[in-house]
C-alpha cells in the first residue's frame, strides 16, 4: 500500500486556514474585531514560541459553538470556495492528484480543526486527519475528542487513520510534504519525506538530511494570509 500525506498550511495551502477563518468571519459580520484581535495575540505567541497549542484550539473550536453545525454548513461552504480552493497551490494540487490517480491512499494531515477542514476535504475527495471537534446534537461543544493532530501526536493520528504502524512491512511507500519544523517527528516516520516551502529550522534539517525541497506558491508577487504551520 502506498500513502501520501499532506500537510495543509503553507503546503497545500498558500496561506494560514485559521487566520483566513476568523478574517473571513470578521469580513462578514459574524464576527467581532475583539475575534480577530484574538487571533493576533495567538500568531505573536507562536512568533516567541510561547503558544499554548491547546488554548488556540479552545478558541477557535469556541468560535464554532456560537452556532450549530447546521448553521454553519453555508458559511463554511462559502469560506472553503472563495478562500482556500482558490489558494490551493498548482503544483500542489497536481501532486496530489497525481498520487490519487495512481491508486495511493491520500489523506491531509493537520492541526486545524475538523469542522473547517473537514469540508475541504470533501470538496478535494481526500481523506482528512485533523484535530477532532467533540458534536452533541448538532453542537460542537467546545471540546477536542482525542488527540490533537499537532507534532508528535501526527504520528499517531495517522496510525489510527491506517490501522496500522508507519513502519509496517504492509506499507509499501509512505510520502510526507510539509513546510513546518512542527511536522518533524512525522517526516523523520516515513520513508520519503519531502519539505515544501520550509521554515528556516525545517530547511536546515532538510538540508542535513537530503530531503527534496521543493515550492509550491499560488501568487509569487502577491502576500496571502501568514499564521501557524500547523
Amino acid at each position: 500500500m502506498k500513502i501520501a500525506l499532506f500537510d495543509l498550511d503553507h503546503t497545500l495551502l498558500d496561506g494560514d486556514t485559521n487566520v483566513l477563518w476568523i478574517a473571513h468571519l470578521v469580513s462578514r459580520g459574524l464576527a467581532d474585531t475583539a475575534t480577530i484581535s484574538r487571533q493576533q495575540e495567538f500568531m505573536d505567541l507562536y512568533a516567541r514560541e510561547q503558544l499554548d497549542m491547546a488554548e488556540y484550539m479552545d478558541f477557535h473550536i469556541g468560535v464554532l459553538a456560537s452556532r450549530s453545525l447546521s448553521e454553519w454548513q453555508p458559511i463554511l461552504q462559502s469560506f472553503v470556495n472563495t478562500e482556500l480552493l482558490p489558494r490551493l497551490a498548482p503544483d500542489a494540487l497536481a501532486t496530489l492528484r497525481a498520487h490519487q490517480d495512481a491508486g495511493d491512499k491520500v489523506a491531509i494531515v493537520t492541526a486545524t480543526n475538523s469542522v473547517i477542514v473537514g469540508m475541504l476535504g470533501q470538496a478535494l475527495n481526500v481523506d482528512v486527519i485533523a484535530s477532532e471537534v467533540e458534536v452533541v446534537d448538532d453542537q460542537a461543544t467546545g471540546r477536542t475528542v482525542g488527540l490533537p493532530s499537532f507534532r508528535e501526536h501526527k504520528i499517531a493520528r495517522v496510525e489510527a487513520w491506517l490501522g496500522l504502524g508507519l513502519n509496517s512491512e504492509r506499507i509499501q511507500s509512505t510520502h510526507f510534504y510539509s513546510d513546518s519544523a512542527n511536522d518533524i517527528p512525522l517526516l523523520q516516520a516515513v520513508e520519503f519525506p519531502v519539505v515544501v516551502n520550509p521554515d528556516a529550522k525545517l530547511r536546515t534539517m532538510a538540508e542535513q538530511e537530503g530531503w527534496p525541497q521543493l515550492s509550491w506558491k499560488v501568487r509569487a508577487t502577491e502576500q496571502q494570509a501568514d499564521g501557524l504551520a500547523v
